[in-house]
């Protein structure tokens, strides 16, 4: 199969890129101007167009994904990695101008690994998620859907893949219809009930009967595709306490911004990118974090982090890719999960 033929216009019709996507017999179309990768149009967007009724007047341009992964070719650990730890079906890979150069597919020859890392996982599903009005007035948090399922269904399928079956979910508001949901689809978890909110950190003092070594934490309103063997490995390995998991992030500032010095001006940057380590929500864990927390103490997980680290705690930074963090905190952000996943529109 020749790139062109998985090249499509932006301003052709749903028609037209259906038929052309028929002919590739694959999941997907990638939207270039003169090979100038502009994003991706799946099967699934033209299905939602078509059941929207919206078959004569949508073009491409009006449902592709402008945020599709793009990798360079010189990336092959980290596209195997997407690869191994995502569905994704394809992958675009362009050159240093942005130009689609090929494009990588999963290789159905390479099987799975096996992955058994056996920790426990814990979320932290208690929130009341104000900033995600008006669906948890009515939903908790966890619940909150993500094209099919809930978000927490989403991340105990993710870390099941890779053996964490121990699965406590520390709750609080709402909790009796979390745990009615999870019950009706038979999923086996674990339940800490905070009777006062604890913050993000107070609840772990009420995980009982906890053996295991360390555990992963999670928020429950993220999703993270990357390896978590090698975000555990890297934590035994070098005997961290917590390993926070971050990610890189690029903000472009939207105006000139200016150096001085005593009110001289120096230089101008025009609309620059900064770039910083945030953090992601999900971290790996000492079990003995616990004698740091106070019996019914209200703490947030952040300032447990610092309260180790003044006690002389090693605290790791495993950093991911930008793309590989998704967060639905705010609407906005919930919008560009579904989209990333594959559910725009749902």
């Amino acid at each position: 199969m020749k790139i062109d033929d998985l090249i499509v216009s932006k301003d052709v019709s749903i028609v037209e890129a259906a038929k052309q996507l028929e002919k590739t017999r694959g999941k997907v179309l990638y939207v270039a101007e003169n090979y100038k990768l502009l994003g991706s149009l799946t099967d699934g967007d033209i299905r939602r167009a078509i059941a929207e009724k919206k078959l004569a007047t949508v073009l491409v341009k009006d449902i592709m994904n402008c945020q599709c992964i793009r990798m360079k070719e010189n990336q092959d650990d980290e596209i195997k990695e997407i690869f191994e730890t995502s569905e994704i079906y394809s992958i675009p890979i362009v050159n240093l101008n942005g130009e689609l150069i090929k494009v990588r597919f999963r290789d159905k020859q390479i099987e799975k690994k096996q992955y058994d890392i056996g920790i426990p996982l814990v979320i932290m599903a208690g929130g009341k998620g104000t900033r995600l009005y008006p669906y948890t007035k009515i939903l908790p948090k966890a619940l909150v859907p993500i094209g099919e399922i809930p978000i927490a269904e989403h991340i105990i399928n993710r870390f099941q893949k890779y053996g964490c079956k121990d699965v406590y979910l520390i709750v609080n508001h709402k909790k009796e219809m979390i745990r009615s949901y999870f019950e009706s689809i038979n999923y086996r978890l674990n339940y800490v009930n905070e009777e006062i909110p604890l913050g993000t950190g107070g609840g772990i003092a009420l995980l009982e009967n906890f053996k295991e070594e360390e555990f992963f934490l999670s928020n429950c309103d993220i999703l993270i595709d990357a390896d978590y063997e090698k975000i555990y490995n890297f934590h035994k390995t070098n005997n961290y306490f917590i390993t926070i998991v971050a990610a890189q992030k690029t903000n472009n500032v939207p105006y000139g911004v200016i150096e001085q010095k005593d009110g001289e001006f120096l230089y101008m940057k025009e609309k620059p990118s900064q770039t910083c380590i945030i953090n992601t929500g999900l971290y790996v864990v000492s079990s003995g974090i616990k004698r740091y927390i106070k019996d019914q103490e209200s703490v947030d997980f952040t300032e447990l982090i610092e309260r180790c680290k003044r006690n002389g705690k090693k605290i790791g930074v495993y950093v991911i890719r930008e793309e590989a963090y998704m967060d639905m905190g705010q609407i906005e952000e919930m919008e560009q999960m579904k989209e990333k996943l594959g559910y725009k529109g749902e």
